[in-house]
């Protein structure tokens, strides 16, 4: 999207009317977000949840922000800017469940680790919640926002002591090819957030809520 993406404002309005994926995932949010959180954004792509959360949190908030792909972050800093957020720190990382490099695999919007033919291939760096939170000295994270495209059980197991330490809201978006491609499953992911002694739910896009 080469326009920028300004909250609240008639441009931004027609986007989630085309995009009512991501007009799902904001009203979900809208709903359990709250003033002064402390948030992880993993997969933050373009930006559009993050300026919404960032939006809601407030100047008492704070907002660490993640994408990987250079195209994406560039843009995603560029629609932070435009909207004035000072409580959002981007990085150019993938989260994972260790610190290092990891191949990633991009075809228009979409990208992650899970290997496709006939698309862009290419390095990124790569970190863990528990690391970056030991680095910057960051004691509680109330929320963890993931959009990542089969990644998505590597983020918790490299998040554990977090997790451990801190009752966190998760909310994820599962892909569930994605992760049988990497010999994961949601049974995988729930098992390992029950274990922690979370309560894990399934939200559907009309924002009915169940047990997983």
């Amino acid at each position: 999207m080469s326009n920028p993406l300004v909250y609240d404002t008639p441009a931004f309005t027609t986007f989630l009317k085309e995009n009512p994926h991501e007009a799902a995932e904001m009203k979900f949010l809208d709903s359990i977000v709250k003033e002064g959180m402390k948030v992880i954004d993993v997969g933050a792509n373009i930006g559009v949840t993050t300026i919404a959360i960032a939006k809601k949190i407030g100047e008492r908030g704070s907002l660490y922000s993640f994408e990987p792909v250079s195209e994406y972050f560039d843009t995603l800093k560029k629609n932070l800017s435009c909207n004035g957020l000072r409580n959002v720190e981007a990085f150019p990382l993938a989260l994972t469940d260790q610190v290092g490099k990891a191949d990633f695999y991009q075809k228009e919007l979409s990208s992650g680790i899970v290997p496709q033919e006939d698309v862009k291939k290419f390095k990124v760096n790569t970190t863990t919640i528990d690391r970056f939170l030991d680095e910057r000295k960051i004691e509680r994270i109330d929320l963890i926002n993931m959009d990542c495209e089969g990644s998505e059980f590597l983020v918790l197991k490299g998040a554990e002591k977090t997790l451990r330490r801190n009752k966190v809201d998760i909310f994820c978006e599962i892909h569930h090819d994605f992760l049988s491609q990497l010999g994961q499953s949601v049974g995988g992911i729930v098992e390992y957030l029950q274990r922690l002694e979370f309560e894990v739910h399934s939200v559907s896009e009309n924002l009915k809520i169940g047990n997983d």
